[in-house]
């Protein structure tokens, strides 16, 4: 069975909710842009299976500050697309599969360097439609401080679908974004493959919600911790 993973971000696509998000700032792209290389990108340049298409959306209306601050940094690896239309690039690339697992995660946001082999390896049966990640960590790259992190129904999910569904547009419709996706008929990645990173313009993440399960306060548990993540 051939899989097509898809890891799946938005950079400063619009958005229903924080409108007053100034996104489409030469300020407001040139950090996130920085944030981005720094963690999301980096821990997918870190995958041990590189069989996988990192797609970066972005608004078209951004188009040129956006070139502007990519070269700033060395050429992304060709599998790492930053495009104001995902859509081309999936539908291409999806012909050649049997099925496509659509992965999601946010732009600031890293996964464990395993993630996608552990995607590739996770048992499929007839009817998967999402496999979800709940355990994880978070971690505050301002104050250097890490915690576990869970949430029944994350913003780290994968959807799977046959390729002909989804090139005939028979997408899954998730009530209340991420909340939805435990409704499909789904399975549960237990190993902590994700960190959630707060910095200084997060628009709703901070350390001390609820979902920050506890401080790890023992200093060589989070060294090696953040090792494994390599962000140090």
């Amino acid at each position: 069975m051939r899989k097509l993973v898809i890891i799946n971000m938005r950079f400063n696509t619009p958005m229903n909710t924080y409108v007053e998000v100034p996104r489409l700032t030469k300020e407001w792209i040139d950090y996130r842009m920085d944030i981005f290389m720094n963690y999301t990108c980096k821990s997918l340049i870190n995958q041990t299976n590189q069989s996988f298409i990192g797609i970066v959306r972005y608004d078209e209306l951004s188009h040129n500050l956006i070139e502007e601050a990519l070269s700033r940094y060395p050429k992304l690896p060709d599998n790492i697309v930053f495009t104001p239309s995902p859509n081309r690039i999936i539908n291409k690339a999806l012909k050649n599969y049997d099925y496509l697992y659509l992965n999601r995660i946010d732009c600031d946001d890293m996964y464990h360097p395993t993630f996608v082999q552990q995607l590739i390896d996770f048992p499929f049966y007839e009817g998967l439609e999402c496999i979800l990640n709940q355990h994880g960590y978070i971690y505050d790259s301002v104050n250097n401080r890490l915690g576990t992190w869970f949430h029944k129904s994350p913003p780290f999910y994968t959807l799977i679908y046959k390729s002909e569904d989804y090139l005939n547009k028979k997408y899954y419709k998730l009530n209340r974004g991420h909340t939805g996706a435990i409704l499909l008929n789904h399975e549960i990645i237990n190993n902590k493959n994700f960190i959630v990173n707060v910095h200084e313009k997060n628009t709703m993440t901070k350390f001390e919600k609820s979902h920050t399960k506890e401080v790890i306060l023992d200093e060589n548990l989070k060294t090696s911790i953040l090792k494994e993540f390599k962000i140090i």
